[in-house]
């Protein structure tokens, strides 16, 4: 069975470096810390546990060395578990072990060998090591040579059964599984994804720091496309020719940080105002029947994603929207056509044009119904010149698309410009 666990720091750093795709995904849907924290910290199954009894239970592994027989009784001993994780490379001196002994034990579940029966003895040995805690439940009847364990992996750790909910791990006192169990590596890889897992939610927390000073400081009034001078394009085109692309790539890489600082004011704005909302939803009128994405979803969709009719209605994203406009003081055409159903009940289609004067941008927006798949938006921020394009996972908010709209004529003549220039040099 495959391991799950981070058992090196090889597993671990290909952790990391999907830290960064993570929070693209995270941020995409407007996720904050709680939420994060929830994706992160999802529950292991502990079926899996069984990596460590041995290779398909013919219990290749060394004996348990918490293990200890003495005038034929067993024990749990420390310093075999301290031994045996000094060996593999753990800090001995990070290992604490207390165990608890009761004469009767009156709360033997159901489910087991030993219930209803007055002569059950039970140990419980809490074993800490670095950032966790293990409890294990040892019950055995005095004479016998069978024991009942079990095992709490970690306490710090959320864990799915099949039985819901029952997170403790039963082993199977008839194959002796417990005198395989390789408790040294269990517990060293429990800690290390605990901390892997700290790790990452520290680095999502960072992130959503600087988001938000980003946030804080962003200029809703002018989106900044700094000056790009002959010398450097010469220089893009150069390079790109070296590597071998072609004319439309080597644009895309001429105007890639025109595409980053229109997508960073979309995200921003968007983070900012937490006004999220689906294209097609800007067609609807509040008073209208039910917006056509109830087909799909069952009800109708609100402004910040799929919800109640109730809610859809008194947020009224169209009118928000129209009301913006207004203030804005943004003077255009929109078109926004109800939403194409594709052969695949599980997509539609939107495409909406906004027009402010000769300019207009283009929006090519795909939802999808599965979870597994993201909505995606194609952005033509400029629909005369289709070689700027964005790409975006998830949705924009009315603010962001509104204060583009203001800024779009002024935008457009300077794309417009530098295409130009980039024709002359190609």
């Amino acid at each position: 069975m495959k391991r799950i666990l981070a058992h090196s720091e090889r597993d671990a750093q290909k952790r990391r470096d999907a830290f960064a795709e993570r929070y693209k995904v995270y941020s995409g849907n407007g996720y904050d810390l709680d939420r994060i924290k929830k994706e992160v910290n999802k529950e292991l199954d502990l079926k899996f546990l069984r990596y460590y009894l041995g290779e398909s239970n013919k219990f290749k592994n060394e004996p348990n060395p918490i293990v200890s027989f003495r005038d034929g009784k067993l024990q749990f001993a420390e310093q075999g578990l301290r031994a045996a994780m000094k060996k593999k490379g753990a800090d001995p001196e990070l290992l604490k072990m207390e165990i608890a002994e009761m004469s009767f034990c009156e709360d033997v579940g159901n489910g087991s060998l030993y219930f209803k029966r007055k002569d059950v003895m039970k140990q419980v040995c809490t074993i800490t090591y670095d950032c966790i805690q293990m409890e294990i439940e040892r019950t055995y009847v005095a004479g016998s040579p069978y024991s009942e364990y079990v095992i709490t992996p970690a306490k710090e750790i959320p864990w799915r059964t099949s039985s819901g909910g029952y997170y403790k791990f039963v082993l199977d006192p008839t194959e002796q599984e417990f005198y395989f169990l390789d408790l040294a590596t269990l517990l060293m890889d429990l800690a290390f994804e605990y901390r892997l897992r700290q790790e990452e939610i520290a680095y999502h927390a960072k992130q959503l720091r600087i988001l938000a000073m980003e946030v804080a400081v962003v200029d809703e009034e002018h989106i900044p496309l700094e000056p790009i001078d002959d010398a450097t394009i010469e220089s893009i085109i150069a390079e790109c020719h070296s590597k071998g692309l072609d004319g439309d790539n080597t644009f895309k890489a001429i105007v890639r940080p025109w595409m980053d600082a229109i997508s960073d004011y979309l995200m921003h704005m968007t983070d900012k105002y937490d006004d999220r909302v689906l294209i097609c939803n800007l067609g609807v009128e509040p008073e209208s029947t039910p917006s056509p994405l109830g087909a799909i979803f069952g009800s109708a969709t609100c402004i910040y994603g799929r919800g109640r009719r109730s809610d859809w209605v008194k947020i009224a994203p169209r009118t928000t929207f129209m009301e913006l406009c207004e203030e804005k003081q943004v003077v255009g055409e929109y078109i926004i056509p109800a939403p194409t159903f594709l052969r695949d009940p599980g997509r539609q289609h939107t495409i909406a044009s906004f027009k402010v004067g000769d300019s207009e941008t283009i929006i090519d927006e795909m939802i999808y119904t599965s979870s597994f798949l993201k909505d995606t938006l194609t952005i033509l921020p400029n629909a005369k010149e289709r070689r700027f394009q964005l790409d975006i996972n998830g949705s924009i908010g009315i603010h962001a698309l509104v204060g583009y709209l203001k800024q779009m004529p002024t935008l457009c003549e300077k794309m417009n410009e530098l295409a130009a220039r980039i024709d002359a040099k190609l």
